[in-house]
């Protein structure tokens, strides 16, 4: 019974010693205060301008259909709120576009742990290079309604992507 017991415990020790050299960084436990206080402004910002949009609608003639409910309306909605979430936090330039230092900041506030500093770094060089291409390459692109919204989501799914690539972090 000892015998078992023993090897079991060898076996999780092996394992989660596989699990820690599979891991290169250590990622915050929690986001950080000042993040969590934006986001709460941001979101009643967007729950009073969709208030504000729905009575808009409502005063409107009976005439107007319902609008359609497409695929990336949550995915925009989102979007937005990181946006703003950016803007608050100062990390975009005057067309409304995230910056490198200030994303970089955004993603490592209080991390400790310097291979998630670097892996962030790398993240978000790689996903601002990758933005800066698709604008450049449809320049209308970035004109379009939304954009910045979109461009927002994109670069926080694509940073936390790469983060967790670098770092061997799984999702």
């Amino acid at each position: 019974m000892q015998l078992i017991i023993l090897a079991s415990v060898l076996a999780l020790a092996a394992t989660a010693k596989t699990q820690a050299k599979q891991q290169i960084c250590v990622a915050p436990t929690t986001a950080p205060h000042k993040i969590e206080k934006v986001l709460s402004q941001c979101q009643d910002e967007i729950k009073y301008a969709l208030l504000q949009e729905a009575l808009s609608v409502l005063g409107q003639s009976v005439e107007r259909q319902k609008r359609e409910t497409f695929s990336g309306e949550e995915r925009r909605i989102a979007g937005c709120l990181l946006q703003c979430v950016y803007r608050k936090m100062k990390a975009v330039d005057d067309n409304g576009f995230p910056t490198a230092p200030a994303l970089v900041q955004l993603f490592t506030e209080g991390v400790k742990d310097r291979n998630y500093y670097l892996a962030t770094i790398q993240g978000v060089q790689q996903c601002l290079a990758k933005e800066i291409q698709q604008r450049k390459s449809n320049q209308s692109l970035a004109e379009a309604e939304g954009y910045t919204c979109d461009v927002a989501y994109d670069m926080f799914m694509c940073v936390s992507e790469q983060i967790e690539s670098l770092c061997g972090i799984s999702p």
